[in-house]
């Protein structure tokens, strides 16, 4: 589906605020202008601020001369359509935490009409939900959002995963990846999730009360799918699970 369709029923669906929107506004909002779209997950408000959409993370645009990731531009063009199409205002409720770790303002972002703006990218298939604690309000509807997408196909839902036993070498930043899990271990200040190859997920025990236990204890020999920031620890690839939205059994 080409950038300019996607748009087109992104804004459809801000404008008409359809009846069964999962996350729906809350009264206590506040109002704010935007200069720019960034990409499809960041807004440049205009008193100057870099904003960050509460909930997801979208496909990042090219930068030093490499290339976009897949449906990056579609995700920008979208949230710019909904963005012109509310006059450039939009509504505001800041996240449970406000800022994060680069200094950005975290929101849940709203249309002219009431519209959700990190679930209608949910929808189109135009983002991945991420639930990064405490901002974790509408984490439910999100995902139910993601699950929509999923099972139509569309966007991000027509790429493959990752395969963790063919992880590239030196592949950080957000990714979605499936693997076998081979152990669940528990260390002092960890759990450690073994995907196949290379892979370690870690549950930090601040995170582990968020976690069924027993969903975890029955994941060996499960395929999973795992969504989050890659990065690389004594050389070896991890991810940080804060989430069990991080997690998807098929």
């Amino acid at each position: 589906m080409r950038a300019a369709v996607l748009a087109l029923l992104i804004v459809a669906a801000c404008l008409a605020q359809p009846a069964e929107a999962r996350c729906p506004m809350p009264p206590a909002t506040r109002c704010a202008k935007t200069a720019l779209v960034i990409d499809g997950d960041t807004l440049l408000l205009g008193s100057g601020e870099r904003l960050r959409l509460v909930g997801i993370d979208a496909p990042e645009l090219g930068q030093d001369g490499e290339p976009d990731e897949p449906f990056a531009a579609d995700a920008k063009s979208a949230l710019q359509a909904v963005i012109e199409a509310s006059g450039g205002e939009v509504r505001l409720l800041p996240g449970r935490e406000s800022r994060d770790r680069y200094g950005r303002r975290l929101a849940h972002v709203y249309g002219r009409n009431g519209g959700n703006l990190s679930e209608l990218l949910l929808r189109a298939g135009l983002a991945y939900e991420i639930t990064i604690p405490p901002n974790d309000r509408f984490s439910t509807c999100y995902l139910q959002a993601e699950a929509d997408a999923r099972l139509e196909g569309l966007g991000l839902w027509t790429l493959p995963p990752l395969e963790s036993s063919r992880l590239p070498p030196g592949r950080e930043g957000f990714e979605r990846i499936a693997g076998h899990v081979e152990a669940v271990r528990h260390a002092k200040r960890a759990t450690w999730i073994d995907l196949q190859g290379p892979l370690a997920l870690r549950i930090a025990n601040e995170d582990l009360h968020r976690f069924d236990r027993a969903v975890l204890a029955a994941l060996p020999g499960s395929q999973i799918q795992v969504r989050g920031w890659l990065y690389h620890y004594r050389g070896y690839p991890r991810m940080r699970l804060r989430h069990p939205s991080a997690i998807l059994i098929p």
